[in-house]
């Protein structure tokens, strides 16, 4: 694939799954069986969640090169980071995508914080399951039967955020999949992410 592609990944391409346990355990349950009290909300919240839900995502490959003092070379400019450089080295290239599940969620989690804090409180979490649900689809879709390292996103370690500006900036994301950074680099849409993931030689 060219590196000068953007691969770009609309609603139908993703499934509607969300990992339940997975948003027990951001509610603060340690299993389903715990967050059972709230199954008659759960699967109301879910239905509303999926409706309002438009998940997007791109992706492109970018050559990589070490430098000293921890230096990694993207196609978009440099990272120095000492974690990151621990996670890549011994990858001949990369890919960066982002993901978003949309500027709906981000209506109908403002609209019950204002009316019920608990159906907030339960969309807010079945929406960080179901981002990080997306962004497995698209690792692998990326990976395939390629070797990878584990996906890496800017705040992780001592990958700071403003490098959000120049991946963002290389995926074309705000034209590709109306994703914008605030200027505390908040992204928006909120269930919006970014990522890195290197490709062993």
């Amino acid at each position: 694939m060219s590196e000068n592609i953007i691969t770009l990944l609309t609603n139908a391409d993703f499934s509607s799954y969300v990992d339940k346990k997975m948003a027990c355990r951001f509610m603060g349950y340690k299993n389903e069986a715990e967050g059972e009290v709230f199954d008659e909300l759960y699967d109301e919240c879910i239905k509303e969640y999926l409706s309002a839900a438009d998940f997007k995502g791109c992706y492109r490959k970018s050559s990589l090169g070490f430098g000293e003092d921890n230096e990694i070379r993207f196609d978009f400019g440099t990272i120095k980071s000492q974690s990151l450089t621990k996670n890549l080295r011994g990858c001949s290239y990369a890919y960066l995508f982002a993901a978003t599940s949309g500027i709906g969620v981000d209506r109908l989690l403002l609209k019950y914080k204002k009316t019920d804090p608990v159906k907030a409180m339960i969309i807010d979490c079945i929406a960080s399951s179901g981002i990080e649900c997306r962004c497995d689809e698209i690792n692998e879709a990326i990976v395939k039967d390629k070797k990878s390292r584990p996906r890496y996103s800017p705040g992780y370690g001592d990958v700071g955020l403003e490098h959000q500006i120049s991946i963002l900036s290389f995926l074309d994301a705000q034209r590709k999949i109306g994703l914008t950074l605030t200027e505390s680099m908040m992204m928006l849409p909120i269930k919006s992410v970014t990522a890195i993931i290197g490709i062993e030689k």
